[in-house]
């Protein structure tokens, strides 16, 4: 289906998500910081980047959409735990397509279809 780029901090998270994309046929690359979402789309971009917006080291996700977005159209999932307005404000701006966490599978996977103009598969 979608090559994924997965932006997401907490490993067991992002461990569980990849393994639950990969059942509906996306291949999913993990990375944890910014930085490493920058060299990733620089190197292969994905056709898609789930992003969380608390990422480790110095740059948050929004950053990190503002700076692929200067250069680059991939459509951008947010997935935040976040209700803070000011947060959900400055994704709007990036991306109309976020998931709050916790979130259920089915939810991430209607969001990439949505932002991909795909099909929803079928649970």
């Amino acid at each position: 289906m979608a090559k994924i780029l997965l932006a997401e901090d907490e490993a067991l998270t992002a461990l569980a998500l990849q393994e639950l994309l990969a059942d509906y046929g996306h291949q999913v690359e993990i990375v944890s910081t910014g930085a490493k979402v920058l060299a990733a789309v620089a190197a292969d971009p994905p056709e898609v980047i789930l992003m969380d917006i608390g990422l480790a080291g110095p740059m948050n996700g929004l950053e990190a959409a503002r700076q692929v977005r200067a250069s680059n159209p991939i459509p951008i999932v947010f997935m935040t735990g976040y209700a803070d307005k000011k947060y959900m404000d400055e994704a709007a701006l990036l991306s109309k397509v976020y998931v709050t966490k916790p979130m259920g599978i089915e939810d991430v996977v209607k969001a990439i279809a949505d932002v991909l103009s795909l099909p929803v598969p079928p649970a």
